[in-house]
């Protein structure tokens, strides 16, 4: 496998804002680092049969840089509270404080891209943190001093498993037939402008939570326009509905808006990233198909 695979990029300021805030956070010890491939730069490896046709090689896993092949990490989501909140949405509090990677989506190597794509949604966190309370299921009460109550969009929660991927962090690479392994190129390109044309419209969108609900709608279209090719695509519009119908619940708190709208761009980032991804694994699979066609055009007698 090309060691380009081996390229990962930080969560700074390109991914989830509330993994960001995640992953700033100092305690006690360095904080977790979430670490993502990029997707303009991996490779999938090929390999020429006998007959001078590229085939996909085996898959050789590589062990993730973030768990050390492990699968696990310290716990994200607590290193933002302080050690006697009730509980986590995440780990769940439990002995160890760990939870599965979110850089590999607990394998502990990063996955084939031909087979397993980081969820849009969650991005390997296997919850989605709520926005109203940012994940700790709690609301500092405004004028009560230092009373707080439990945040009534996820009801003392910090979140809810997450929709698209089900909790399993990780989701499928576009639904094409044939697969995206055997497409032809024709099949590709098409794919390819598919995915194209939603990306550029997610890149005209910016969330500012001045009318939240038509935002919504105007999101969710645009993601299920990659619905028929994907999947998880489908998946994840109906998904940020369900999310945001919640997070309206916390519209009497101050600073709702800036909630609501770190919510749609989460699901927006996301979106974009598996797009991404799922675009660079169409350009290696087109070129592989254009080679081949080429190679069984010139071979047929003339």
């Amino acid at each position: 496998m090309s060691q380009s695979w081996c390229v990962v990029v930080r969560l700074l300021l390109l991914l989830l804002p509330w993994s960001l805030t995640a992953a700033l956070a100092a305690q006690k010890n360095e904080p977790v680092e979430i670490r993502y491939i990029i997707p303009e730069r991996f490779e999938r490896a090929t390999k020429t049969d006998d007959k001078g046709l590229e085939q996909w090689a085996e898959y050789k896993p590589e062990k993730c840089t973030v768990c050390k092949g492990t699968g696990k990490t310290r716990c994200v989501t607590c290193e933002r509270f302080p050690d006697d909140a009730k509980h986590c949405i995440e780990c769940k509090r439990n002995k160890d404080r760990e939870t599965g990677c979110r850089s590999c989506g607990g394998l502990g190597h990063w996955p084939d891209p031909l087979e397993k794509v980081t969820c849009p949604q969650c991005m390997g966190a296997a919850i989605t943190e709520c926005g109203t309370c940012s994940g700790g299921g709690q609301i500092k009460i405004t004028g009560g001093g230092d009373r707080w109550t439990n945040c009534p969009a996820c009801r003392g929660d910090g979140g809810w498993k997450c929709a698209t991927c089900n909790g399993t962090r990780l989701v499928e690479p576009l639904g094409l037939k044939p697969s995206l392994k055997d497409a032809n190129s024709q099949l590709l390109a098409k794919a390819l402008a598919a995915v194209d044309k939603t990306l550029t419209a997610l890149g005209g969108f910016t969330p500012a939570a001045r009318d939240s609900r038509k935002e919504v709608k105007e999101l969710a279209r645009i993601l299920g326009e990659a619905g028929p090719i994907s999947p998880p695509m489908k998946r994840i519009g109906k998904a940020l509905e369900d999310v945001m119908g919640k997070v309206y619940g916390g519209n009497q708190f101050q600073g709702h808006e800036e909630a609501e709208a770190n919510t749609m761009n989460g699901f927006k980032v996301g979106s974009e990233y598996y797009l991404k991804h799922q675009k660079r694994m169409l350009e290696l699979a087109q070129k592989r198909a254009a080679t081949n066609e080429k190679v069984l055009a010139e071979s047929k007698p003339k």
